[in-house]
């Protein structure tokens, strides 16, 4: 941190060890701080590196176009960098602000780091309206609240972040908070009031969201982008989580989907259970685990999600067992039995002949039912067949009908 002070002269010793007025760890350096900060910024040196600034500081509207190191600086009291520009790199790491940290419309055109930034109890942090390039606030700690409604990102890591107040990411209709399909990642962030943290009026994409306890945040008035697309969803979160994506995902949507069926939004609710299952299904094969039950389940109703899905293949059921009764035989007569021994020479129809297509469409349809309509079937064949259509054809009418109760419980 030295390089930050550097032609500074020695100011005074605090527990045993030297300081410059840059660095001296005391409000009574007031006056002599303000004169060191005036030279600097009038050479245009924004290393300020562990400095330890004894009073509120404005650094509002300026354009800095050089790196501005505030590593492990210290603001004792406000900071206020609305409408500030930052051409070059801005970096915050490990700095502390123990007032309110104001970034109002701030511009950060490269870097933004604020890892391992803490921003104390005592003030706020506001972002509203900043924009940002890449800003990584990962492992900071914000002890009060943290506002960046309107603000603009293109890349954000929050990743282990500690929030113990209010949380706000709050957009307007016109504009994009997160631009790009990785712009923010909250893996590992702890929210010590997540029933305080809100997301309205933006875009958002369920893989944001992987290693995060959604399920009391507020989502209002959200979209969300890739919503059923699990496999999109799956190859976006392998550039960011090295192991188990398929799991994350699903994880993430169960509690997603809990969040939405909490709050009543029942049609989102039903696409992140639906995207859950399906992450966990293309884990195999790339989905395509047909000897798996969860697969015919997915297959037959969209994990009894999908009314129309149920229906249109009960209706290919219909049609496809239709069609073999045109090619299977059906008993053409049955015999009269009026005696004993008529019982003992009866000779049924054993060879048959198939129905018109007209005919096998209603029998198909008196099998799905269980009506068991005639004529009977003659051959191993045709009792094979309808043997089938009397399993797939009832249990697949089940799905339709849990589907549509599903529907109208929401």
């Amino acid at each position: 941190m030295r390089s930050a002070c550097s032609g500074e002269p020695f100011y005074k010793e605090h527990e045993s060890k030297r300081y410059c007025v840059l660095h001296f760890p005391g409000k009574e350096k007031s006056a002599d701080f303000q004169v060191a900060l005036q030279r600097k910024l009038d050479a245009e040196d924004f290393n300020f590196s562990g400095v330890w600034f004894p009073r509120e500081v404005s650094f509002s509207q300026m354009n800095i176009t050089t790196d501005a190191d505030f590593s492990w600086a210290t603001f004792s009291a406000d900071a206020d960098f609305t409408k500030t520009t930052f051409s070059a790199d801005a970096i915050f790491q490990d700095a502390v602000f123990n007032g309110n940290a104001n970034f109002w419309t701030a511009v950060f055109s490269a870097e933004a780091n604020f890892c391992g930034a803490k921003f104390s109890r005592e003030g706020e942090a506001e972002f509203i309206g900043a924009i940002f390039k890449a800003a990584d606030f990962s492992t900071a700690s914000f002890d009060a609240d943290a506002h960046f409604n309107q603000a603009s990102f293109r890349a954000a890591d929050f990743s282990s972040v500690t929030f113990a107040g209010r949380v706000s990411f709050e957009g307007i209709e016109s504009t994009t908070i997160f631009d790009g399909p990785s712009a923010l990642n909250l893996q590992f962030a702890e929210f010590e009031k997540p029933d305080r943290v809100s997301f309205q009026t933006l875009t958002l994409l369920p893989h944001w969201f992987a290693n995060v306890d959604a399920r009391k945040f507020n989502f209002i008035n959200v979209h969300w982008n890739n919503l059923g697309r699990a496999k999109k969803e799956i190859e976006l979160l392998e550039s960011e989580a090295a192991w188990s994506t398929h799991r994350l995902l699903a994880i993430s949507c169960q509690k997603l989907a809990a969040n939405a069926e909490d709050n009543n939004r029942y049609p989102e609710a039903s696409h992140f259970r639906r995207m859950a299952l399906d992450a966990e299904r293309l884990e195999t094969w790339h989905g395509f685990g047909f000897w798996k039950l969860s697969w015919w389940y997915w297959m037959a109703s969209g994990y009894g999600e999908r009314s129309l899905q149920a229906l249109i293949v009960l209706i290919a059921i219909w049609l496809t067992f239709a069609t073999f009764y045109t090619g299977v035989g059906f008993a053409r007569w049955e015999p009269k039995l009026a005696t004993e021994a008529d019982v003992v020479n009866a000779k049924r129809d054993d060879v048959g002949a198939p129905l018109e297509f007209g005919r096998a469409l209603a029998y198909s349809a008196g099998v799905i039912t269980l009506q068991k309509p005639e004529p009977k079937p003659a051959t191993r064949a045709a009792q094979t067949v309808v043997l089938l259509e009397t399993i797939l054809g009832p249990f697949q009418a089940a799905l339709l009908a849990l589907a549509i109760r599903r529907k109208f419980m929401r």
